[in-house]
């Protein structure tokens, strides 16, 4: 009966009463201490449970649920910083706060240049339709 259930040839009967033969057998031959090993390895492992499926699923999902929500936070950061327009630019620098960059009066010194400019334009243009 061994012989055939190595083989694979043993109906679930015989492979019931093997292992009820195994298991009653204080005694044991030395070529039949593998087998009663081997069904004795078997009935532990019928004794073990997995854990319940929802619990596991649920750990899983609330480590997806985090891993989105990150997700979603980075891109929004990311979204926003790619659409600011900055308000000014700053010797290069670009300014998105209105109240600073108004008080800066770096951006106002080139007006000054500007303002001569306007005057000496008016003067040339006065002088030449006068002449």
């Amino acid at each position: 009966m061994l012989a055939r259930y190595d083989e694979g040839l043993a109906t679930a009967e015989e492979e019931l009463r093997l292992r009820d033969l195994l298991a009653d057998v204080e005694a044991l031959p030395a070529d039949l201490q593998a087998a009663a090993t081997l069904f004795e390895g078997f009935a532990a492992l019928r004794e073990e449970q997995m854990p319940p499926r929802h619990s596991i699923v649920r750990a899983g999902r609330r480590w997806w649920g985090w891993a989105v929500a990150a997700a979603a936070v980075v891109g929004l950061f990311w979204v926003v910083d790619r659409t600011a327009t900055p308000y000014c630019y700053i010797d290069g620098v670009a300014v998105y706060d209105s109240e600073r960059a108004l008080a800066s009066t770096e951006c106002l010194a080139y007006l000054e240049h500007l303002d001569r400019t306007m005057e000496l334009f008016d003067q040339l243009i006065q002088t030449e339709t006068n002449e």
